[in-house]
């Protein structure tokens, strides 16, 4: 029978403390990134797996990738749950992923003022698809931005074009050519912005042809 020495012993608490303190060092953005990973690899187990314990930990980022993964899978209260915690840390991923669920009433009852709510938190706090829905809502009359003011639609989407969405871009050009908003006629900048609408198409045109055209 084979003894083991004090030294032995020692030697084997130091490794497993060590092995401890290095799974302890794993932070949230470490396990984030486990889960962001695993999802591009089409792991969506491995990814929910990883994300779990950051989002009961409060890490926004991964309650939200959470929450997107589970409404997919159609486990829309635990994802509208999760999309609340992060809303409530001011995520911008939060506030959309209510705002949405609001909208479409998935995993709790439609609300267009709170959706609207939401939308305009996410875009105040930058979100390109936040500040993009805001913008057609303002140019569609949608959530009762019918009678919102001129200024304030031209601001939304004039925000909006330029971060380069086509609708808000061609929507000021056909502003400034009818004076629609309250807004100067002056065919120069509808010109100019209808320009920047027909570059903008031709650049999208050449980045989905680019991909065809290497195979």
């Amino acid at each position: 029978m084979s003894t083991v020495t004090p030294a032995v012993r020692s030697l084997a608490c130091a490794a497993v403390a060590l092995l401890i303190g290095v799974s302890a060092l794993a932070t949230p953005e470490d396990d984030h990134l486990k889960g962001v990973q695993a999802y591009a690899r089409g792991d969506v187990v491995g990814a929910m797996s990883a994300l779990r314990a950051p989002a009961k930990a409060g890490d926004a980022p991964s309650q939200t990738f959470l929450a997107f993964i589970l409404d997919r899978a159609d486990y829309v209260e635990e994802a509208f749950a999760l999309y609340r915690d992060a809303a409530a840390k001011d995520s911008p991923d939060g506030h959309a992923g209510l705002a949405n669920a609001y909208l479409t009433g998935r995993g709790i009852a439609k609300d267009e003022k709170l959706a609207l709510q939401h939308f305009s938190k996410a875009a105040e706090l930058g979100h390109p698809l936040a500040i993009e829905a805001i913008a057609n809502a303002h140019m569609k009359g949608q959530f009762g931005l019918a009678t919102a003011p001129p200024a304030q639609t031209v601001a939304m989407v004039r925000r909006a074009a330029d971060k380069g969405h086509l609708p808000s871009i061609e929507g000021l050009a056909q502003a400034y050519r009818t004076g629609q908003w309250e807004l100067p006629v002056d065919l120069a900048q509808a010109t100019a912005w209808q320009t920047r609408a027909k570059e903008l198409r031709s650049q999208r045109a050449s980045a989905a042809s680019a991909p065809k055209a290497a195979r």
